[in-house]
């Protein structure tokens, strides 16, 4: 009998196991199977705990935290949204909670095995794209559909950019403990962030190293100085000496109309927002959190309040999300939602920073959360699945029992 019932649990051991190797490729064939993924994984985690009686998880205040955001959003969907998904999306948040504790829970057991084979992972998409920028396409064909992109596997859906973010600090945390090596690879990999030509993950990614180097790498203060230079003077040259880039990167941001605006005495607001697009959907985003300041306007509501005619005025069209993590959480879920998630988010942080010992994970999810703050930063939609899913597992890094 006791055979048996260890071998049940070495088989669910081993399927979740399995689960968490391919998650990334999850990530990167689509949402319909990361979803499968990311809720089998959840499953077979309850199960495991229930049957090996491993409970530890419920007596965490974290968890509840989690659980009390999770029913906000449900009781939002249902009170106040206007989206008839909303609910089922709100009560689908609970397989990334389920999902955060499932990696905490693993990653104490197989975490040299997982870290690897994610490496793997992502040095295989690092060669696709390299591959597609030398070509013109990846290995699968996939181009991006305009200049000064790289479409990598993601194809059409030109999100690898957010993967890469996700996922690259990950991947350098085997090299912790090898200065060189963490060196050589991370200015490898920036230089490949900014050839993906997605101007908002790149800069989360700058600011990430900077701030690794600057506060957890061991070496003496002028070798730090040099490094930090040459992060950002490389990216520099790049984009100064390739026409596409510093369309993108200079002439797009600082855009004549946008920098004449400016200048100018007596400027017109509406002419600033609708000198650039994000401005344009952050100032909606902020209109419908001024007209429903505590609980917002509805979770996932911003697909239909941004077509009223009241905002369609001040945007290039409607839009499903305001492209920025703070707006679409304000307009969205008002501030009594938004402060419930950054209360939960800074507790977290806070607490790494009392501890003096730091691993290497809880410093990846430290610095990818601190990133993901950013304020004004465009971004994608925070409860899609795909950038929950990157989100909550760096995440989890933050929740692993000290």
């Amino acid at each position: 009998m006791n055979q048996l019932f260890t071998q049940k649990n070495n088989i669910l051991t081993k399927i979740n196991l399995i689960l968490i190797l391919i998650l990334p490729i999850g990530l990167i064939i689509g949402s319909l199977i990361c979803n499968v993924i990311v809720i089998l994984i959840g499953l077979l985690f309850l199960l495991e705990i229930l049957i090996k009686s491993e409970k530890s998880f419920l007596n965490e205040k974290n968890f509840y935290f989690l659980i009390i955001i999770n029913l906000y959003l449900i009781l939002n969907s249902f009170l106040i949204s206007e989206n008839s998904e909303s609910i089922l999306k709100s009560f689908g948040f609970f397989r990334f909670i389920l999902l955060a504790y499932a990696l905490s829970y693993y990653f104490q057991k197989f975490e040299k095995k997982i870290i690897n084979f994610w490496f793997l992972i992502f040095i295989f998409v690092t060669f696709d794209l390299l591959y597609e920028f030398i070509i013109g396409h990846n290995i699968l064909g996939y181009e991006a559909n305009y200049p000064g992109r790289l479409a990598g596997f993601s194809g059409d859906e030109l999100k690898i950019g957010g993967y890469y973010f996700g996922f690259i600090f990950l991947s350098l945390s085997i090299f912790f403990k090898k200065k060189y090596l963490i060196f050589l690879f991370s200015l490898t990999f920036l230089i490949v962030a900014l050839l993906i030509g997605e101007r908002s993950n790149f800069i989360k990614i700058l600011i990430v190293f900077l701030l690794f180097f600057t506060f957890y790498y061991k070496i003496s203060y002028l070798r730090k100085s040099l490094i930090i230079l040459i992060f950002l003077i490389i990216p520099l040259l790049i984009i100064n000496n390739l026409p596409t880039f510093k369309s993108k990167f200079v002439n797009h941001i600082f855009s004549e109309n946008l920098i004449s605006f400016i200048k100018q005495k007596n400027t017109n607001l509406n002419d600033v927002i609708h000198a650039n697009q994000h401005f344009s959907h952050y100032y909606v985003a902020f209109r419908i959190f001024k007209d429903n300041p505590a609980f917002g306007a509805g979770f996932k509501s911003f697909r239909i309040e941004s077509y009223k005619i009241k905002y369609k005025k001040e945007i290039y069209g409607g839009s499903t999300h305001p492209h920025q993590l703070h707006f679409e959480l304000l307009s969205e879920i008002g501030l009594v939602g938004y402060l419930l998630i950054f209360t939960n988010l800074f507790y977290l942080i806070y607490c790494q920073f009392q501890i003096r010992e730091k691993n290497a994970l809880s410093i990846c999810g430290t610095l990818f959360i601190i990133a993901t703050m950013i304020p004004f930063l465009p971004s994608g939609s925070f409860f899609t699945s795909y950038n929950a899913t990157i989100f909550f597992i760096n995440y989890s890094f933050l929740i692993r029992p000290r």
